[in-house]
């Protein structure tokens, strides 16, 4: 029996690059709409503010989050020298 171990590529399907994917978005359109339909432009501003809002508050889940290094115990930095 052959075990085959694939590395796992951080895909970005997770539920805080969604959220971060769908504020930016708002983020680019947000002058676009502003220009062209300055009546629901308030509205769109205040989409886009929950958006972050919401982004930022959902925990980074995940394959070695939050930081890609942090699991690996042989990551340390260098020491410093005393001059």
């Amino acid at each position: 029996k052959i075990i085959i171990m694939v590395y796992q590529y951080p895909t970005g399907l997770d539920a805080k690059s969604i959220a971060l994917n769908i504020a930016l978005t708002a983020l680019f359109i947000l002058p676009v709409v502003a220009f062209l339909y300055e009546e629901i432009a308030w509205n769109f501003t205040l989409f886009m503010t929950i958006s972050f809002a919401v982004a930022f508050m959902i925990p980074p889940v995940g394959w070695k989050r939050p930081h890609p290094y942090s699991d690996n115990p042989e990551n340390l930095p260098y020491p410093r020298r005393n001059d």
